[in-house]
């Protein structure tokens, strides 16, 4: 599941049922653990893709210092210092990709924070159209 398909399911969600109060209030806990599990996975994937990243990280700085080789592929052709390594990893391709997945995952994980946030709102924001209802309606 992306970005885009959670911002989607979120929209359908955080509609509230005007008629129907009780039913959206009831929902809430549902809401909740759907958004909560979709929380902890993505989190489970950053921390899995964080750890990638390091890994990747040490065997880049091994293979640009011309200490390791993989056994797939050639030594790197340049002579490179030993301060000039971390340029080399920071504009390596391999690398890019994974810091972009680690990005798209922190992205993924602020924006369910967000949406979690706006479910626990939702008692009140029912609470409050109870109160207006019954206020306007010359209640107490």
């Amino acid at each position: 599941m992306d970005l885009a398909k959670i911002t989607e399911m979120w929209e359908k969600d955080s509609k509230i049922d005007q008629v129907m109060l009780d039913e959206s209030s009831i929902k809430i806990p549902q809401l909740h653990q759907k958004y909560l599990t979709l929380l902890t996975e993505y989190t489970l994937l950053l921390k899995k893709k964080q750890q990638e990243l390091k890994v990747m990280k040490h065997n880049k700085w091994l293979f640009y210092s011309g200490k390791h080789v993989p056994k797939d592929s050639e030594p790197f052709p340049f002579k490179v210092s030993r301060g000039e390594v971390n340029n080399w990893i920071e504009v390596d391709e391999d690398i890019n990709k994974v810091e972009m997945k680690v990005e798209y995952y922190q992205t993924v994980l602020r924006s369910l924070e967000e949406i979690l946030k706006q479910v626990h709102q939702l008692s009140y924001n029912i609470k409050n159209a109870i109160t207006w209802r019954t206020f306007t309606s010359g209640g107490l």
